[in-house]
């Protein structure tokens, strides 16, 4: 049994029905700031009344309205929360038996509606209630049988460590506390018999007297109180309730007892994993006849954590998870975390233009199995933002990821006439540019390309995908890429048939979301081509390498003066040939890094974006409104 679903309206965010999909086992949330993550949290809490730190409650601000609104309008009439429980067994179907579904017993409905009315007493009025009718009778023991319990973002781990009542670490005992008519604990008599011997210490003995002494004569016999020094009460809850959690700097230290430190010594980083680490353990000891699920919900769990201790602790819940059977619900904005999780553990959550949040579960998307594997190996190894924008830019090299940047800002500016008010940058626009190291656009946009192709080639719409605008730039590649000199009016036969054949599939099958754009050549051949690009070229060739030229110094220095506007395409063609076997002797990486630099220092104005490099900018952040 698990929390499969969950549909959520009229709170916060959420105006009209949102629908999330969630895994039994490990689900971590990841999107932009403001695209709900908290408020799926929050209703799952609100669903099954979780009060590790006092109920969430429910106040006139949960109610949806509208940004466009005054805040003094009266929110959504109200708030639905409707989850979904799957793979219930026989005997979860027993104890469920009023929640589940009429077709199917493994299926199991849970459902809470508050009204936007408060009552004489300020609250407001709300129903919980399971299965498919709202008249059934509803049992609160089959809520409480799940357990659910939430760890907020940038917790004060050391409070909730500390030993008072209540305190996380006295959780842990209560599968031991004796029962009503049952023997006392093997802890209270030990406590008992040494505060009874604490009672024949003369130090002890001697300032209990004195104490009584003061309290008779200030008191007298009639009015006065009595008093005595002991270690401790001697209940269950009074002892575990004082012990404290202690940390040690190294595992094999805590064999030396004096090497004990207190926790508002450790790290706040630390702090988090040992209160991690007393919710696990409260969570494995529950009773199992009272327990029948168990969800751990945790926002942020990269709090003051830095990156291998990150990556430890997403692999440690997720083999938990698997292991103790708890249902794992993690928030983040770590790109560290997403990228060790699995792919198929990923929810994406993003806002469409309508100000409606989407969600979009990895796992329902039929990624092909070497394409899954490819991208989690590659997510792991870049620890790329892939997920963490609005749009998306893929490139296939080192050069177009350091150039294209700045290449933007120019068609960006010219295509908002300057205007101070608006975007400047790619980051203006929450577009992320991921280098690929190669074309590998068929691995990565099935996640965002919004059809399916059947056995037949036929397209069909995906089920699951994450609908964020995605533009693919590649090189053309004729064969042979050497000895060619393309131009716009004589261009040669594109060798990158792969990159090519795909580009027209997403055109001709519909996809909303991807692009592919191809030049004439290569990157840096199509750059030279452009108006008078090969003296800006020609200058980074000269001043940047100027220390390792010695043949040809003075044949780029002439070149980086000359006029190349007033040349004819093909002229220009053939010097950007013979520049191309310059960049590629002296290093693709370093020519571009150097280029990025001097576009950026601002000293060049002429420089001219070519229209494929473009297209795909004004594609992947929507700047015109006649997309192609």
């Amino acid at each position: 049994m698990y929390l499969s679903e969950l549909n959520i309206k009229g709170y916060k965010i959420f105006k009209s029905e949102f629908n999330i999909k969630l895994n039994e086992d490990l689900t971590v949330l990841i999107g932009e700031n403001g695209c709900g993550k908290t408020a799926i949290i929050d209703a799952i809490r609100l669903l099954l009344s979780e009060d590790e730190f006092g109920r969430i409650g429910i106040s006139e601000s949960h109610f949806h309205r509208p940004l466009d609104k005054p805040a003094r309008e009266r929110g959504e009439e109200s708030i639905e929360v409707n989850g979904i429980f799957r793979s219930l067994s026989d005997i979860e179907q027993s104890a469920y038996l009023p929640w589940l579904d009429a077709n199917d017993n493994t299926k199991a409905y849970l459902h809470k509606k508050i009204d936007n009315k408060q009552n004489n007493r300020g609250w407001f009025n709300h129903i919980t209630w399971g299965g498919e009718s709202v008249t059934g009778i509803f049992e609160w023991e089959l809520i409480n049988a799940i357990s659910c319990i939430y760890l907020p973002p940038l917790r004060d781990a050391e409070s909730k460590l500390e030993a008072i009542r209540g305190s996380r670490l006295s959780r842990l005992f209560r599968k031991d506390k004796p029962k009503r008519g049952e023997p006392k604990h093997n802890i209270e008599e030990k406590f008992e018999a040494f505060n009874k011997d604490l009672l024949d210490d003369t130090a002890i003995s001697s300032v209990n007297t004195a104490i009584k002494k003061y309290l008779k004569e200030s008191l007298g016999n009639v009015l006065g109180q009595d008093a005595i020094i002991q270690f401790a009460e001697t209940s269950f809850d009074r002892i575990v309730e004082r012990l404290r959690l202690l940390f040690y700097p190294k595992i094999e230290s805590s064999t030396k007892a004096e090497l004990f430190r207190d926790v508002s010594e450790n790290s706040m980083g630390y702090n988090n994993i040992l209160y991690l680490a007393t919710v696990l353990a409260e969570l494995e000891r529950l009773e199992e006849q009272s327990t029948i699920h168990k969800i751990l919900l945790i926002e942020e769990p990269e709090a003051h954590l830095h990156t291998q201790l990150q990556i430890k602790l997403l692999q440690y819940l997720k083999e938990q998870s698997k292991k103790s059977k708890i249902q794992v619900i993690v928030t983040t904005h770590s790109a560290t975390i997403s990228a060790s999780c699995g792919l198929n553990a990923i929810n994406v959550i993003t806002v469409k233009e309508d100000g409606i949040p989407t969600s979009s579960l990895i796992a329902n998307i039929n990624l092909e199995p070497d394409s899954l594997f490819f991208l989690e190996r590659w997510l792991d190894i870049t620890k790329s933002t892939l997920f963490f924008s609005k749009g998306i830019l893929f490139v296939e090299g080192i050069a177009e990821a350091l150039v294209i940047k700045e290449l933007a800002k120019k068609v960006i500016k010219a295509h908002n006439n300057g205007e101070e008010s608006s975007p400047t940058t790619l980051e203006d626009y929450g577009v992320s540019i991921i280098n690929l190291n190669g074309i590998y656009f068929k691995h990565f946009m099935p996640l965002f390309q919004g059809y399916e192709l059947d056995k037949n080639g036929e397209p069909r719409a995906a089920v699951t995908y994450v609908p964020l605008r995605c533009a693919g730039i590649t090189d053309c590649d004729p064969q042979p890429v050497k000895e060619s000199i393309p131009t716009s009016g004589n261009p040669c036969e594109c060798g990158n048939s792969q990159s090519r054949d795909y580009a027209k599939e997403l055109i001709e099958k519909g996809s909303e979301h991807c692009r592919i754009f191809t030049n004439l050549k290569t990157f840096e051949y199509d750059l030279a081509l452009e108006g008078n690009n090969l003296r800006t070229m020609y200058s980074v060739i000269y001043k940047g390498y100027k220390n390792k030229l010695v043949e040809g110094a003075k044949e780029a220095k002439a070149k980086s003066e000359d006029d190349w506007s007033a040349k004819s395409e093909k002229e220009r063609a053939e010097e950007s040939f013979q520049l191309l076997t310059k960049i590629e002797d002296s290093g693709k990486g370093e020519f571009a890094q150097k280029l990025a630099y001097f576009l950026a220092s601002g000293a060049v104005t002429d420089f001219l974006v070519p229209k494929y490099i473009e297209d795909a900018i004004i594609w992947v952040t929507k700047m015109n409104t006649k997309e192609t």
